[in-house]
């Protein structure tokens, strides 16, 4: 596919900064172009408007700096889209080259080699070899860069001693062999490695050493190897950034500009406002109200696609301590609560039924496998935690389902619609609290939450991330011997990826047989985009799934501003009308 380009859309999480990968490429008009070329050179299909239509626009969240391995939480939104990386992924969740041509494993597993393509420069005209790839990652481990994201990283031999200052930087499991061949060293033989590093957008030395650390703060000091680069900058209004004529790598843009509406967290705009006056061509839309009004307008119904998150929302206990580590209060919790009621409440049209951890369509799931083996079966659930010492919840010590504050609006009602489920099945009264995000991280990793709601969304496309998740060296009072077993198997696997599936399969089932974790539900998430945007790879992939991913070229413009704003209605007294929804 010609021509896309990276950005991140964030789903905010305690140990990760969930993101999703869109790749773009460029927009037409309805007349045909006699020019074939965009400003950059770069060829363009017949259809394609002028370049002065080949721009995209669309609302993010500013952030500080524009560099990958400086910061994820405080990262601005282009950050993605003016670096490359060694490898990409397309809408199918495949890995495709970027500034890596090719990569592969050597016989005993414990190194991969990219061999990158030759003559690729930064914006600047420098050369951009494997030696960038060597500094990027050393910059990233370097303990006085504190970097806030290194734990994904620790798959690199040496990575966490350099981080704790125990081996110094030039250590660290990263080599450039010659210009053009990177060579990454593990302790152990490492599968997913190449999908770990999708994340590897580079970090210029050049750049770093004469700006430090502002380098990447104002666009008048930034320097690219992606392809789009920083035109202008202005904090918490506009970021511009132009199509890079230095740019050699793989996915040479079509778009001759890109427009991010960037703003604060204390002033987000009204996104579905500024869409239906053509400010913008791309949203994400949030809450069921904003749907409801996109779903019930005779335009906009037809430009809104839908697809499920790779994030998954769960129940995690403490199994160390009673009451939970008794498995029938455990399963007696799981058959209390009826998904199909949640999500035709409090959950409607946003989420659909979680059964176990890996969504439909993440690789290596198969979701209808376990749909049946803790269904909502009340009478059963009470018989369980009579059988626990609990008869009809007598003696059931108090506990509170504990949720996050930055998770509140989107676990407060389910969490609540949970609460009653319980109660009416076994009994027993559970308490909800918010609380403030790091007692509650806090406690989550050193086990002394007893229960909790919380999400988890993938780092990287394979199932050693989000199983991983549950190996009892992580966030969760939750053991077993035989999980833990099959996900070391899987996670130094180097045969047929489908065998290393099967693997990670019978640990996510052996996860679903101990109640680990009660799975809840996947979040939907809804976009609209102008019905200008064409490509082939906006159909279902091979998934199922609808990807905004690759978008080549618009068809021709269909802009209509005549239509009504479409705020969003205030919350209406959404506890009552969760209860008159369950009735």
């Amino acid at each position: 596919m010609a021509g896309p380009f990276h950005y991140v859309s964030s789903y905010l999480s305690m140990r990760r900064i969930a993101s999703f990968l869109f790749l773009f490429a460029f927009l037409s008009a309805p007349e045909l172009s006699a020019q074939r070329v965009n400003s950059i050179g770069v060829e363009m299909p017949e259809d394609a408007a002028p370049p002065e239509h080949q721009r995209l626009r669309f609302f993010e969240m500013d952030g500080t700096y524009m560099e990958w391995f400086k910061t994820i939480y405080k990262r601005s939104p282009a950050t993605n889209l003016i670096s490359e990386p060694l490898v990409r992924q397309d809408h199918n969740y495949d890995l495709v080259p970027a500034a890596a041509k090719s990569w592969e494993a050597t016989p005993d597993g414990n190194t991969w080699l990219f061999h990158l393509r030759s003559g690729m420069q930064w914006d600047d005209g420098r050369p951009f070899t494997a030696h960038d790839y060597v500094f990027t990652f050393r910059r990233g481990a370097d303990p006085d860069n504190a970097y806030d994201f290194e734990w994904h990283y620790r798959i690199i031999k040496n990575w966490s001693d350099v981080v704790g200052r125990r081996l110094p930087v030039d250590s660290l499991g990263v080599e450039a062999i010659d210009d053009t061949t990177l060579a990454v060293h593990t302790e152990q033989p490492v599968p997913y490695l190449p999908f770990n590093l999708i994340m590897s957008w580079a970090s210029p030395e050049h750049a770093v050493a004469k700006y430090g650390e502002e380098w990447s703060t104002r666009a008048e000091t930034h320097i690219s190897s992606g392809p789009f680069k920083v035109t202008e900058w202005r904090k918490n209004e506009i970021i511009i950034l132009d199509a890079n004529p230095m740019y050699r790598g793989s996915m040479p843009p079509l778009l001759d500009q890109v427009i991010i509406r960037v703003f604060s967290q204390s002033a987000v705009p009204l996104m579905l406002s500024a869409y239906t006056a053509d400010e913008v061509d791309m949203i994400l839309l949030n809450g069921q109200a904003a749907l409801g009004r996109v779903k019930s307008d005779p335009v906009l119904r037809h430009e809104l696609h839908s697809m499920v998150n790779f994030v998954t929302f769960y129940m995690t206990m403490d199994t160390y301590n009673p009451p939970f580590d008794d498995l029938r209060v455990r399963q007696a919790f799981a058959h209390s609560i009826d998904r199909t009621a949640l999500m035709d409440s409090a959950l409607k049209d946003v989420g659909v039924a979680a059964y176990s951890m890996l969504a439909p369509g993440f690789p290596g799931s198969r979701p209808e496998v376990f749909r049946d083996m803790l269904p909502y079966d009340p009478e059963r659930a009470r018989q369980l935690l009579a059988e626990a010492g609990y008869p009809d919840g007598k003696g059931f010590p108090q506990v509170d389902i504990w949720i996050r504050t930055h998770d509140y609006q989107a676990t407060r009602l389910p969490a609540e619609a949970i609460q009653a489920m319980i109660a009416e099945a076994l009994n027993v009264r559970v308490g909800v609290r918010v609380i403030e995000r790091k007692v509650f991280t806090d406690g989550l990793n050193n086990h002394e939450v007893t229960l909790a709601l919380v999400a988890y969304s993938q780092d990287f496309p394979d199932p050693a991330n989000l199983l991983g998740l549950w190996r009892s060296r992580g966030r969760h009072a939750w053991h077993d011997d035989t999980f833990e077993r099959l996900i070391h198997e899987g996670n130094e696997f180097m045969g047929p990826p489908e065998e290393r599936y099967a693997i990670y399969h019978a640990a996510e089932r052996r996860l679903v047989e101990d109640v680990g974790g009660i799975f809840l539900w996947f979040p939907v998430e809804h976009r609209l985009w102008k019905p200008d945007f064409h490509s082939p790879t906006l159909q279902p992939n091979r998934l199922g799934m609808e990807v905004w991913s690759n978008l080549t070229w618009m068809n021709g413009y269909f802009r209509d501003t005549d239509r009504e704003s479409a705020d969003q209605p205030g919350d209406r007294g959404l506890w009552d009308w969760l209860k008159s929804a369950l009735d």
